[in-house]
């Protein structure tokens, strides 16, 4: 199969009080949709949402071309969300990954990073300076960047190490990078 989009979605918000940050309200629906339309409209073929601390509320919202994995580690944190995304993902060819609470992200910025993805390659999107979502590895790459995350790091360790291999793609211009950690940035959201 070819690419499966991965949305690490198992915190438990505690920097907004609590909430589920796929569950705040975004263009009148949940910003789960938001992000899983934006992975198949730019080209994923499935789309794995990872859920954790609100499971079963996350995994009802889930869209139409969405399933969703429960990671019941979640506490430990994204190191294991990943390693259960990855784990479902790998009849993929490759995966994009991205976390929920980006608001910004848009089919034309996943459509751009799937067309400029070469195999032996990991291609990460940067905003400027800033390195942001959805990141796409091959998946053999994803599978090595799991294996080496720990604790509530993602796949940062295995792009460091693997710096030579890491495209840097300049999307500038193709989405909005913020994401959604504080009260401050809920109100910007909506």
């Amino acid at each position: 199969m070819g690419t499966a989009g991965i949305v690490l979605a198992a915190g438990d918000g505690s920097r907004l009080g609590g909430r589920a940050k796929a569950l705040l309200p975004h263009r009148g629906r949940p910003l789960l949709h938001t992000v899983v339309e934006a992975l198949l409209e730019g080209g994923c073929d499935d789309v794995i949402v990872v859920v954790g601390a609100f499971g079963d509320d996350v995994a009802a919202a889930c869209p139409t071309g969405a399933i969703a994995v429960y990671n019941p580690d979640w506490a430990v944190g994204m190191s294991t969300s990943l390693r259960r995304g990855v784990d479902a993902a790998r009849a993929h060819q490759r995966v994009a990954l991205t976390v929920v609470d980006f608001p910004g992200i848009t089919a034309e910025l996943v459509r751009h990073l799937l067309d400029a993805h070469h195999t032996g390659t990991v291609t990460l999107p940067v905003f400027g300076d800033h390195p942001g979502h959805p990141v796409v590895f091959d998946i053999a790459d994803a599978l090595g960047a799991a294996a080496d995350a720990t604790g509530d790091e993602g796949a940062r360790s295995f792009l460091a190490r693997n710096r030579e291999r890491v495209r840097r793609l300049d999307c500038t211009g193709l989405a909005d990078p913020g994401d959604v950690d504080t009260s401050e940035d809920l109100r910007r959201l909506t």
